[in-house]
């Protein structure tokens, strides 16, 4: 099935709500019906991107906030120069992985302004037809990730600062926007995606 234009959907929450998870098997779900996708993850693989997660890795490095944002804006601006716009350039499906709105989230819960930073990203980046956004409790996500990486959580992953970037991802609104209840069964989470997918597809013309 060919798209007249490209569709683009993001997946976002705090580290263990299942963005991964959910955005992989959307991704096998839409090829089993014929749609070409493009799953893709922020940060990337690139060498900007290599940084910011040895550095998450490393509990930040003594960067401040505002270098943090400069590095994933960086990232970013590459991820979209040579990723997304190309794919959306083919009228492919791209399923994000974390995208802008991750970043209003945890660099606004270090206390810099999530707006500020939606409106640097939308300077260049392309604003996702719809947006999931898995919510989860922070503890519930801790216990996630303890049971699948045994390595002690990074400075990212503390219950504390997630509560604060979990509360700036329920701020999020529009209709653009879809939060989900993540505590629910990954299969009733994951059918609900495909609903809300299916209509935007049904929304674009194709051929």
């Amino acid at each position: 099935m060919r798209l007249r234009e490209g569709v683009l959907l993001a997946f976002e929450g705090i580290d263990g709500a299942g963005k991964t998870t959910q955005a992989r098997r959307l991704e096998a779900s839409l090829r089993e019906t014929g749609y070409p996708v493009l799953y893709t993850r922020e940060p990337t693989g690139g060498p900007t991107g290599r940084r910011i997660r040895a550095l998450i890795a490393a509990g930040r490095g003594g960067l401040r906030p505002e270098e943090e944002l400069d590095l994933f804006v960086r990232d970013r601006q590459e991820h979209v120069a040579a990723v997304i716009r190309p794919a959306l350039e083919r009228h492919e499906v791209v399923l994000l992985d974390r995208y802008y709105f991750s970043t209003m989230a945890y660099q606004g819960a270090l206390g810099l302004d999530p707006e500020a930073i939606r409106r640097r990203d939308e300077a260049f980046a392309p604003r996702p037809h719809l947006t999931f956004v898995l919510d989860l409790p922070p503890g519930d996500g801790l216990d996630r990730i303890r049971g699948s990486r045994p390595a002690a959580p990074d400075t990212f992953e503390r219950e504390e600062y997630l509560e604060r970037v979990r509360a700036l991802f329920a701020n999020l609104r529009g209709p653009d926007i879809l939060h989900l209840d993540a505590t629910r069964p990954a299969d009733a989470v994951a059918a609900r995606i495909r609903t809300a997918a299916d209509a935007v597809l049904r929304s674009l013309p194709v051929s």
